[in-house]
């Protein structure tokens, strides 16, 4: 080969290694390869977008990663795009997003760029495919408002909202709650749902509880109207909670709480009447619950068992101006035998103005108590009514005071005093001790020596017999029950030892005989 020849080759090799270089990478010269590349726009739900639906409409863009002009493909109503004749090489696939839709695949914010990333693209002989799945999203606003027994309105806080998907079992539902403005918002997919809210305990609704509502993914992009709940205040109730507490004595005489009781009858009185009165028995916890009450005065009580002391007011009255609640405490505290003797000094007088009923008490006189089979004893004198009493705690202190001891109580002796009833008289506390035994009576009467030409002198004997344990004088509106009760005996005990026949009729100032 020529010289010339050789030369002419090289530089031809030099120009096409020339022209390759400017031709941007990833391109094929004028007439070189090129590929198709086809692909759909699918919503959520995989149904495709009809990109004219759009202003401006859809449309996918290939942007080549080494720079130079795009390539455009239109989105038909199908949801279809294409790509003809595109040169092989290296491609970002671009679409803008419509104003309220985001991007699934490829990922991107509302209103936003959905991008696939460069890829590259070689010669084949079918087509790419690729795929843009979007989203259509709306924001619903649902306010809640609150309608006052004054007939104002409120916003509506703490509301629960729900929207149901109608129809959709793949969607779930969506739950939030109003806040201190009385809004909530739920961002919700294209289709029906059932707007609903939760109505509180005694409101009352005044718009529908729930509203369904139909989203359409093409319609226009922007605020979509708001829902609106509007609830009336319940009518105001009120309450009364009683709780009933007891008390007991400890061992060493002290108070202390026994807690809550329960099965405690309590009632609850309107102070008009204009309803009848409801009674309720204490719970396990001691509680009785009256609810759903008007405003207005009530009277509240309990009924006091036998064997319990009132500790509190009963009953107690309670002012409801509005919706409110209020706690009554009742407090009881169980009796325990009181071991106690007391009783009376009479003066039974020969002549006016003190002869005849009722008697009059001596004051200042000493009388004795005696622990039976031990020489222990303690004293107390009576007072101006003539009234004496050994307390349990002095007769604790004594070492008297237990169930089953005899005590023999003594009166003081007189010169010139003439005893009507005898002047010693053995008690015995009982054992056990009842809950409502209160002690054991014994009285003393006296008359003194007989004025000169007083009209008799002989001193009347007691009705009681000699071998009475306790002597007890009947008092104005006593009864065998009352008296039986007292003295820790029974009433046809007493009838038997007395000599009485009809035990509805006994009179005042008559001894009668305690065994």
């Amino acid at each position: 080969m020529s010289v010339s020849k050789r030369m002419f080759s090289v530089g031809a090799a030099i120009l096409v290694a020339l022209l390759l270089v400017m031709i941007p990478a990833g391109f094929a010269s004028a007439g070189g390869d090129t590929v198709c590349v086809t692909g759909y726009v699918i919503n959520h739900r995989e149904i495709v977008v009809d990109g004219t639906r759009f202003t401006p409409p859809l449309r996918v863009e290939a942007v080549p990663a080494s720079g130079g002009s795009s390539y455009f493909a239109d989105v038909d109503s199908n949801g279809y795009f294409k790509f003809d004749n595109l040169p092989v090489g290296d491609y970002n696939f671009k679409m803008q997003l419509p104003q309220g839709w985001d991007g699934l695949v490829p990922t991107a914010t509302l209103g936003g760029v959905a991008e696939t990333g460069v890829t590259t693209l070689k010669k084949q002989s079918d087509c790419y495919r690729i795929v843009f799945k979007i989203r259509r999203l709306f924001d619903l606003t649902v306010i809640k408002w609150e309608e006052l027994l004054n007939a104002t309105v409120q916003p509506g806080v703490d509301w629960e909202i729900t929207a149901t998907p109608v129809g959709d079992p793949y969607v779930h539902p969506q739950t939030v709650t109003t806040g201190s403005g009385g809004q909530a918002h739920l961002v919700l997919t294209p289709g029906c749902w059932i707007i609903s809210e939760k109505v509180k305990a005694g409101w009352i609704p005044v718009t529908p509880w729930q509203v369904t509502i139909c989203l359409d993914q093409y319609d226009p992009a922007g605020a979509i109207p708001p829902v609106i709940f509007k609830n009336r205040e319940p009518v105001c109730r009120s309450t009364i909670v009683v709780q009933k507490l007891g008390y007991g004595t400890d061992a060493d005489g002290n108070e202390i709480l026994l807690g809550p009781l329960a099965g405690w009858q309590v009632t609850v009185r309107r102070a008009d009447n204009r309803w009848p009165p409801v009674t309720k028995l204490t719970d396990g916890f001691g509680e009785a619950t009256f609810d759903k009450l008007p405003p207005g005065v009530y009277t509240v009580s309990e009924q006091v068992q036998t064997g319990w002391e009132v500790l509190s007011d009963n009953p107690q009255t309670v002012i409801h101006r509005d919706c409110e609640e209020t706690k009554v405490i009742f407090r009881n505290k169980e009796l325990a035998g009181d071991l106690r003797i007391y009783g009376y000094k009479w003066f039974r007088a020969w002549e006016k103005p003190y002869k005849g009923s009722p008697m009059v008490g001596l004051s200042s006189w000493v009388v004795t108590a005696t622990l039976v089979g031990t020489g222990t004893y303690t004293t107390t004198m009576t007072n101006a009514l003539g009234y004496y009493v050994f307390p349990a705690a002095s007769l604790k202190a004594a070492g008297m005071a237990f169930p089953g001891a005899t005590i023999e109580v003594c009166e003081e002796v007189r010169y010139n005093w003439i005893a009507y009833t005898p002047k010693c008289v053995r008690v015995t506390f009982p054992y056990p001790v009842p809950d409502g035994y209160t002690g054991a009576r014994v009285d003393f009467t006296n008359y003194q020596d007989p004025p000169i030409g007083a009209s008799s002198y002989v001193v009347p004997t007691t009705t009681a017999s000699a071998g009475c344990s306790a002597s007890y004088t009947v008092q104005r509106g006593d009864t065998l029950a009352k008296i039986a009760a007292s003295q820790g005996t029974s009433v046809s005990a007493i009838t038997r030892a007395s000599g009485i026949t009809n035990p509805n009729l006994i009179r005042t100032g008559q001894a009668l005989c305690i065994r």
